[in-house]
């Protein structure tokens, strides 16, 4: 229990940083600064990815371990002449996720606390068709409390300020469950996993063979951008990802009656371990990926020789990641993603397992030591 409340704290600060796609300055400052004291050497590109290298033996493999820093969110379109604050989604978030939200519209001079317009209930509960639907983003509105366009400008608010979830980092139930629920989780919990990876993988005597680069990549929930980007400049020769993923909530079988979320639709398990995406692809995003037949196995020998509980993710056809993009650098680059279960994704009150992810940095962990001299990452070995 010691370890996963020291991990809550971490969670905390990290998912309390509105970090919204492009606009990830300062995200990205406090994840260099967490990986300074765990790396050989920290690097921020102009795109906005943050690198934290292990340096490895000279002929060893170099292998990238990216975790997006970004997260859904929403960002100011306009504001209308009576001080209401129209809204547009940033990633892949629905009407119903922003519809009678507390939110805060982060201005140079400060976050602004807001609430997404909602019919009263008085009105809606008498209403069959009022009271089971949500308006589409374009209808809706943020009231800040002001009258007039320049009673919001007044306040610092105007187009193109990020906007997010007015929710702290909290236990589901009590600390016992292991659970954590809050916004931003992914990839928050991506992140954190890294972090705690390199914190494993400094402890003396743990040096590499591989060189491990750790990168916080930006703009992943609007098209795998920064991971792009990191391939590029990294020209990794292996790829091992991690990111959060859809698991099943609620009842039933097949396709889940609404809000369910069934295995037949997110055929994995919240405390039962990541899980080792053998197959993705993306809902909004030209990718998907298959794990590469070399990297599943590596990982799956790591996760049983350290008894880490894992689980296969056979098929996810909704979420993809950064790996995604990576394996389509310069001639190609074997990838896996290791992705921790989430329930109630994009949304204000995302909930995952710190034994997960907890098992996930394990798991990474293990995978880069067990890379050494005479590992091969071939499709196919003579």
């Amino acid at each position: 229990m010691e370890r996963l409340s020291g991990m809550f704290e971490r969670l905390r600060v990290l998912a309390a940083i509105p970090a919204t796609s492009g606009f990830e300055q300062e995200i990205a400052r406090r994840l260099a600064d967490e990986m300074r004291p765990l790396a050989d050497r920290v690097e921020v590109d102009a795109f906005g990815n943050v690198y934290g290298t292990l340096e490895g033996a000279a002929d060893g493999p170099r292998v990238l371990v990216p975790a997006h820093s970004d997260s859904v969110g929403m960002i100011v379109s306009h504001i209308e002449d009576n001080g209401y604050v129209r809204l547009d989604v940033v990633g892949s978030v629905p009407a119903n996720l922003v519809y009678a939200q507390r939110v805060l519209i982060c201005t140079p001079a400060g976050p602004r606390t807001g609430v997404v317009g909602s019919k009263p209930g008085h009105i809606a509960f008498r209403d069959q068709t009022l009271g089971t639907t949500v308006p589409p983003v374009d209808a809706l509105f943020i009231d800040v409390g002001a009258s007039s366009k320049g009673g919001a400008q007044r306040m610092g608010i105007e187009p193109g300020q990020q906007v997010t979830w007015d929710r702290e980092l909290a236990w589901l139930g009590d600390p016992s469950t292991g659970l954590v629920t809050g916004r931003s989780l992914d990839d928050k919990v991506g992140c954190l996993a890294a972090l705690e990876a390199m914190r494993s993988l400094r402890a003396p005597g743990a040096r590499l063979h591989a060189t491990a680069i750790f990168v916080a990549a930006v703009q992943e929930e609007v098209g795998l951008r920064g991971a792009t980007q990191a391939a590029g400049r990294v020209r990794p020769d292996l790829c091992i990802g991690i990111d959060a993923t859809v698991s099943q909530a609620g009842f039933g079988t097949g396709l889940g009656i609404h809000p369910s979320t069934t295995f037949s639709e997110a055929a994995n398990s919240l405390g039962a371990g990541p899980g080792l995406s053998v197959m993705d692809r993306g809902a909004s995003v030209p990718f998907g990926l298959f794990g590469h037949p070399a990297l599943i196995p590596l990982c799956r020998q790591a996760a049983e020789r350290d008894q880490i509980p894992y689980q296969i993710e056979g098929s996810m056809p909704i979420v993809t990641s950064d790996a995604a993009a990576v394996q389509l650098a310069g001639a190609g680059v074997p990838s896996l993603t290791i992705k921790i279960p989430s329930r109630y994704t994009h949304g204000p009150v995302e909930v995952c397992s710190l034994n997960d992810v907890a098992a996930a940095a394990d798991l990474v962990a293990g995978a880069l030591r067990a890379i050494g001299p005479h590992s091969r990452f071939g499709f196919i070995e003579p």
